[in-house]
């Protein structure tokens, strides 16, 4: 299948790779190095995501500054990058085959070809081995891009099902040149004020249910303008109450400047991708996520926090 996926890539006249909306480390790294390999090869390449603000502690990798917020005219293949679900690439439908790269055990394989591995901890390890089967080096760009997509979907090494292919795999991008100290600082050591103000509402803010089992938060558009903060200031923040140390679920439901609202589940150890799947969203067993359109949010936290005790009993 590797080989299939990267002959049509080749084949290809004009290729479209997208990094899902509200994008973090795993999509864009991923994608950007598929962008580094392909522009390399001769290809005629355009990566696209639809937020016009991406976060910036991303920035330093090679290729952000060239992401487009438009869909080019026309192309005949679009590339997905650590996308489940189809919507989640944010584009029309239209006359080209899509290759499907992702790790989520919820994929729907929405793909003409699909490189799904869910015993991957993120795309980016399946981009590495795409590369790998095909016998395409990689630059130092390349490297760095991959680096960043594994490191920042397992938390860097704090969580996920990582093993000993993990670890094998960021060794030889470490050897084309990947930083882990340099990487590590940009991304993790460069938060906005407006995401600390955030962490500050946070604190003061969350509730416990169930014993101090499942902490919750709920930010509305007001909290988000009063700290100053931006969408992507939220990404991870739901980790510190994880963090507890009585905590095993951790909940976040933001509202979305659009209207409705994201959700995102986190866990110790119940699956909380059954969770996502009841309301049509997906992830992982221990981070899973969906979005809903306008309602309660309370009334919302409420019913999450039922289905969990359920869980609990199952």
């Amino acid at each position: 299948m590797y080989q299939q996926a990267w002959k049509r890539m080749l084949e290809a006249d004009h290729i479209v790779i997208v990094s899902h909306v509200h994008p973090d480390g795993d999509t864009l790294g991923s994608a950007l190095a598929l962008f580094d390999v392909l522009t390399r090869a001769g290809k005629k390449v355009t990566h696209y995501n639809k937020n016009s603000e991406l976060p910036q502690s991303y920035d330093f990798l090679p290729g952000y500054s060239k992401i487009k917020y438009t869909l080019p005219k026309s192309f005949d293949l679009v590339v997905s990058c650590d996308c489940s679900t189809r919507d989640r690439l944010k584009i029309p439908e239209g006359d080209y085959e899509i290759i499907n790269i992702d790790h989520h055990l919820t994929n729907r394989y929405f793909g003409n070809i699909n490189l799904v591995v869910d015993r991957f901890t993120s795309a980016g390890m399946v981009v590495y081995e795409l590369l790998k089967a095909n016998a395409i080096e990689m630059s130092k760009e390349c490297a760095i891009c991959l680096y960043t997509a594994i490191a920042d979907d397992t938390g860097f090494f704090l969580y996920g099902d990582m093993d000993e292919a993990t670890f094998q795999i960021v060794a030889q991008l470490v050897k084309c040149g990947a930083n882990p100290q340099e990487i590590a600082s940009k991304v993790k050591r460069r938060e906005p004020l407006s995401k600390i103000r955030l962490y500050g509402y946070m604190l003061n803010h969350f509730d416990l249910y169930e014993n101090g089992r499942i902490a919750t938060i709920i930010f509305d558009k007001a909290t988000l303008e009063a700290t100053g903060a931006k969408r992507h200031d939220t990404k991870n923040i739901v980790n510190m109450l994880r963090s507890i140390v009585n905590v095993t679920i951790a909940i976040m439901i933001l509202e979305e400047k659009e209207g409705g609202y994201k959700v995102s589940l986190r866990s110790k150890d119940i699956n909380v991708s059954k969770i996502a799947l009841m309301y049509q969203g997906g992830g992982h067993k221990t981070a899973a996520g969906f979005e809903v359109p306008v309602c309660d949010p309370k009334a919302l936290r409420d019913e999450i926090v039922e289905k969990i005790k359920r869980i609990d009993k199952e």
